[in-house]
């Protein structure tokens, strides 16, 4: 031990106060170093935080704490730090004897004499390692619950009505579109319940608080985009009385599903029901013209017209060949009407064929219900594009005009080509125009929004038909003809659009669909 180091140590000893009181800490390393840097005194809170016994360490330099690999700040620069600005202060890594690391907070300022010459260094160092990982493991329990509500669309919430104190986690408020960083009272959080659900979620929490009851119930927000979610609240009065927690989770998808097929299940049986009415009443009417008539053919054919007939009658599974049998059969019966015989068969196909229309439209808009909502930027003109030759090869003598915009919207692309296939199908087989234009385009008209219209020049779109692509929603006393403005609507919401109808000056009508961009 040089003699500096003997002479800071010899006065640390003499002064039985100080010693003292260093022994006595045992929370926080406290020890001397020279002017070099070498241990000079040692406590005992030294020994259980570096693990070094006193006669190990005294005379040894404090880079035997830090590790190898030079994290951190160098032990030169730290003393150098100190002796330049009085003190130095730092979180770091530093090594026990046993090779283990621990997270410090380290505290070195520098001795000075009267004179201003440095005579050495106080170093205090408190082991943080346990608040560390404690911090670290709070931090992953954390990121885990954000996880969690980001993958189950779900958050949590708290009312402290004695404080008047709303809590809310990170989830919560992503359910109303905010930040993680807003923070509301409750009046400010009332403001998102739909008005005409308020009543609901008052009365719930109110009965938990004063009775203790725990409540389940599902309603509408209004979040801070102006969307509509719906969601499930969960709550239950706390321990202390003055509290009401709980839980909400995003149930929007579920309710627009509910409803959707809600809807389909209403439109199938209205148009099967009005399908199989017709196909019924000329089955009827055939079967009594076929008894009325002395058919000269042979049993076996009158046999298997009267089967062909009776199978109608009870069931539409293998109806179109089943009737298109029905029809050659009845022309080659020349003792009757093969005119009038065949008209009504014709009408029983004709029928049939709408009623297998319905049924490929069903199935094709529960693909829609069914697919994945995950989006992505989708170019219309391509789209427009592939429609615009499967139109024209199928009707030859309706024209298609595309006017190119160059635009893409933040969609799918299955579901944007069902819907436009849909629109610009109607617009074709609901022409009264010996010569029917469809003129189908795309611009944008903000920076969020795109806007594709179907024109037509045909007789326009009925009532009850604009109520379901503008409203997306039908009543008992209100039915749409056919399965595919539904499908219109439904992807239409489904991906954050709207859609409207626009009566042409010189007849006709213009669907305009507006959907987001990927920039949105």
């Amino acid at each position: 031990m040089s003699s500096e180091r003997r002479a800071l140590f010899e006065h640390i000893e003499s002064d039985l106060i100080l010693r003292e009181f260093f022994q006595e800490v045992t929370e926080y390393a406290i020890f001397l170093l020279d002017s070099d840097g070498y241990v000079a005194t040692w406590n005992e809170g030294a020994r259980r935080i570096k693990g070094y016994e006193r006669d190990e360490i005294l005379g040894r330099h404090l880079s035997v704490f830090y590790p190898d690999s030079g994290d951190g700040t160098s032990p030169e620069t730290v003393l150098a730090v100190a002796e330049a600005e009085g003190s130095y202060e730092e979180k770091g890594w530093r090594v026990r004897k046993d090779g283990s690391r621990i997270l410090a907070h380290v505290t070195v300022r520098a001795l000075t004499n009267d004179r201003g010459e440095l005579r050495g260094f106080t170093k205090i160092v408190r082991d943080i390692t346990e608040t560390y990982e404690y911090r670290q493991e709070l931090e992953r329990n954390r990121d885990r619950l954000e996880r969690t509500e980001q993958l189950a669309d779900i958050g949590g919430w708290e009312v402290d009505y004695g404080t008047n104190d709303l809590q809310l986690t990170d989830g919560t408020k992503r359910l109303v579109d905010l930040p993680p960083d807003t923070e509301l009272t409750l009046e400010e959080l009332r403001q998102f319940f739909h008005e005409d659900d308020r009543t609901i979620i008052n009365e719930a929490i109110e009965s938990a608080r004063a009775d203790g009851e725990s409540f389940d119930i599902e309603m509408r927000v209004i979040t801070a985009s102006g969307r509509t979610r719906w969601v499930q609240i969960r709550g239950e009065a706390a321990d202390d009385g003055m509290s009401v927690r709980g839980a909400v989770r995003d149930i929007s998808n579920r309710k627009e599903r509910e409803e959707r097929l809600m809807v389909l299940n209403g439109v199938l049986r209205h148009n099967l029901r009005n399908n199989l009415n017709i196909v019924s009443g000329y089955a009827r009417e055939l079967r009594r013209d076929l008894d009325a008539v002395d058919l000269p053919t042979e049993k076996g054919d009158y046999d298997l017209l009267a089967e062909t007939v009776t199978n109608l009658s009870e069931t539409t599974s293998g109806i179109d060949a089943e009737l298109r049998a029905l029809d050659e059969i009845v022309t080659a019966a020349s003792q009757f009407s093969v005119e009038a015989m065949v008209s009504k068969t014709d009408r029983i196909i004709e029928n049939a064929d709408d009623l297998m229309s319905t049924g490929e439209k069903a199935r094709r808009f529960e693909n829609v219900v069914e697919e994945s909502t995950d989006k992505q930027p989708v170019r219309v003109d391509d789209v427009l594009s592939d429609i615009k030759r499967t139109y024209e090869r199928r009707y030859p003598d309706a024209t298609i005009r595309l006017r190119p915009g160059e635009q893409t919207v933040l969609a799918s692309a299955h579901s944007l080509s069902l819907a436009l296939d849909e629109l610009v199908q109607n617009a074709i087989v609901h022409n009264d125009e010996d010569d029917p234009v469809v003129t189908v385009a795309s611009r944008r008209i903000s920076g969020e929004r795109v806007e594709i219209t179907v024109e037509d020049n045909g007789p326009g779109i009925p009532q009850t038909e604009r109520e379901i692509l503008e409203r997306g929603k039908e009543t008992p006393l209100s039915h749409g003809s056919g399965m595919g403005l539904w499908t219109v609507s439904w992807f239409v919401t489904q991906f954050d659009g709207e859609v409207s109808i626009v009566d042409r000056a010189g007849g006709g009508s213009t669907v305009e669909v507006r959907l987001p961009t990927p920039e949105h």
